[in-house]
C-alpha cells in the first residue's frame, strides 16, 4: 500500500502543525493548529489549509495547545465531517480552547477596528462560536494506549508524551508500518508531568525540534530565580506580568508561587490568573490529579489545602471589567494572562498599560515563535506595536526557558537512542531553522542516519 506524508505546517518554523498521511484508501491529518506571527503572513497561511478539508477521513490530534488545535474550526467552515481523535483530558481541554479562540478573535477584531476606525484598517475573525463549536462535536476522546481504527486500513494509539495535561504521541500503524509522531514532547525531567517512554517497532518517525539546538536550565532553578523577581518586585511596588499560556504553564506557576510563600520565601504578593480559559483549565487540572508527578510533600499539603491550583492568595480572573481594574491597581502583584506569545487576548491589554513603566517586569516563560510580540519583546526591542499603535518598552524583559515543557537538545536525542528500533526515516519538524539544523546536526554526530528537515508543502513517499 502506498504511503505519503506532506508538511502543510510547523515545517522550517515552529507553529501551525499540520502534517498530512495518505494511503491509496485513507487520508489523516495530524494535527491542525493555527499558524501564529506577522499579522497578514498569518491570516494568509491560516486561510489557506493546502488541503482539502473535505476530503479528510479523519484527524488525529496530539493535543490541545492552539498552534496544534486552533484551526480545527477552518476544517468546520470550509465542510469537513471528519472525526477528530484525541486523549480525555484533550477533548475537554480543546473545547475550551475554541471556544476561547473563537471569542478572542472577535473581541480583538472589534477592538482594532475601532480604534483604526478613521484610517479605515479592519480585520475579520478567522471562524465563528458557530465553527469552534461544529469542531468540537467531532472530537474523539480515547484512553491512552487504547486502539483504534481512525480510517480504513489504519489503526492508530494515543501514548503519553509527556509535554502537558492530555498530549499524545500518535502512532499509527498500516500495512506493516508504523509512525510515530510526537507532537510536542515533554522533558525528561518536567515540574508536573510523566516522562514520555519511547515505544517499539517505529520505522517513521515524526519529532519535535522547539529547542533542537539548546540545552534547558535545569528545573531546580525556577525557584531561585522566581524569588529574586518576586522579592524585587515587592521592593519596587511594581507589576510581574507573565505572558503564560493557558494549558500547564499557568499551574506548573501556580504551583512554584505557592510553594516559595508557604516556605516564607517571599512576602504574600497577590497573584492574578487573567485568563477565563486558565480558570477552566484549572478546573479540568482538578479533575485529572492523577495524570501529574506531585511529590509526596506536595499531594500531603493539597490534602489539606483541598486545591492544588486554589490557594488562598491566588485571585482568578473572569470578567472583562475585573480584568481592566488591574491596570488601574497599585503593585507589588503578579498578573498570568494569555496569550503566551501575546499575540492576542487579556495580556496585550496588560502590556499597552504597562510596558512604559520602569518597575513593570514582563516575565517570558515560553516559546516566542518569529513575528510574535513575545518574541520581539524577547529580542529586546525597545519599541513595539499593540494593536497597531506604537509602545514604547521601558519595562524589565526577563526570559526563564527553566519552565518550558518541551524537550531540549538532551531529552530528544536521549528519546531517539531509547527507540528499541531506529527509525528508517526521521522528520524534524516544529523547529526554527537554527534549531532544526542544530538537532540534525548532533543526531549526525551520533551517528543517526535518515534524517529530514521537510519545508512547508514538502512531500515525501515512505516505502
Amino acid at each position: 500500500m502506498p504511503l505519503k506524508i506532506s508538511f502543510h505546517g510547523a515545517a522550517g518554523g515552529v507553529t501551525g502543525s499540520r502534517h498530512l498521511l495518505e494511503t491509496d484508501q485513507a487520508r489523516v491529518l495530524l494535527d491542525c493548529g493555527l499558524y501564529q506571527g506577522h499579522r497578514k503572513e498569518a491570516l494568509e497561511r491560516n486561510k489557506n489549509l493546502a488541503f482539502r478539508p473535505r476530503e479528510l477521513d479523519a484527524v488525529l490530534l496530539s493535543h490541545a495547545h492552539i498552534d496544534h488545535s486552533g484551526a480545527l474550526p477552518l476544517l468546520s467552515k470550509a465542510g469537513s465531517e471528519a472525526l477528530i481523535h484525541c486523549t480525555k483530558p484533550t477533548h475537554e481541554i480543546t473545547g475550551i480552547m475554541l471556544k476561547d479562540s473563537a471569542r478572542l478573535q472577535a473581541e480583538d477584531a472589534k477592538f482594532f477596528n475601532k480604534i483604526h476606525k478613521e484610517d479605515g484598517q479592519t480585520i475579520e475573525p478567522l471562524y465563528s462560536e458557530e465553527d469552534a463549536e461544529s469542531a468540537i462535536r467531532r472530537l474523539t476522546p480515547h484512553a491512552y494506549a487504547e486502539e483504534f481504527e481512525p480510517a480504513r486500513g489504519v489503526k492508530a494509539r494515543l501514548l503519553n508524551a509527556g509535554h502537558v495535561l492530555g498530549s499524545a504521541m500518535v502512532q499509527v500503524d498500516l500495512d506493516g508500518r508504523r509512525v510515530l509522531f510526537t507532537g510536542d514532547l515533554g522533558r525528561s525531567k518536567s515540574l508536573l508531568m510523566e516522562t514520555p517512554i519511547p515505544p517499539g517497532g517505529v520505522d517513521t518517525l515524526i519529532i519535535e525540534s522547539t529547542y533542537g539546538g539548546r540545552l534547558h536550565e535545569p528545573v531546580a532553578d525556577i525557584e531561585g530565580k522566581l524569588k529574586k523577581l518576586l522579592l524585587r518586585c515587592a521592593q519596587e511596588k511594581g507589576k510581574i506580568i507573565i505572558p503564560s499560556f493557558a494549558l500547564e504553564r499557568a499551574q506548573e506557576i501556580i504551583v512554584v508561587l505557592e510553594k516559595l510563600r508557604r516556605e516564607g520565601a517571599v512576602p504574600p504578593i497577590p497573584v492574578y490568573v487573567d485568563s477565563p480559559m486558565a480558570v477552566s483549565v484549572t478546573e479540568v487540572f482538578n479533575r485529572h490529579l492523577d495524570a501529574f508527578s506531585f511529590d509526596d510533600e506536595f499531594m500531603a499539603y493539597v490534602a489539606k489545602a483541598g486545591d492544588p491550583f486554589g490557594f488562598e492568595h491566588i485571585h482568578y480572573v473572569r470578567a472583562s471589567e475585573e480584568s481592566k481594574k488591574l491596570n488601574e491597581m497599585d503593585g507589588p502583584m503578579v498578573i498570568l494572562s494569555a496569550s503566551g506569545m501575546c499575540e492576542g487576548g487579556r495580556i496585550l491589554h496588560h502590556l499597552r498599560h504597562n510596558l512604559d513603566k520602569e518597575n513593570t517586569t514582563v516575565l517570558i516563560v515560553g516559546y516566542q515563535a518569529a513575528g510574535t510580540l513575545g518574541r520581539r519583546l524577547a529580542d529586546g526591542e525597545r519599541k513595539v506595536k499593540i494593536f497597531g499603535m506604537e509602545q514604547e518598552v521601558w519595562a524589565k524583559v526577563e526570559l526563564m526557558h527553566a519552565f518550558s515543557s518541551h524537550a531540549g537538545q538532551d531529552d530528544l536525542t536521549g528519546f531517539i537512542r531509547g527507540l528499541p528500533q531506529k527509525p528508517k526515516r526521521i522528520f524534524l519538524v516544529h523547529g526554527d531553522s537554527d534549531q532544526r539544523q542544530a538537532l540534525a546536526e548532533k543526531l549526525a554526530s551520533e551517528g543517526v542516519g535518515g534524517v529530514e528537515c521537510p519545508g512547508f508543502g514538502d512531500s515525501f513517499d515512505l516505502l
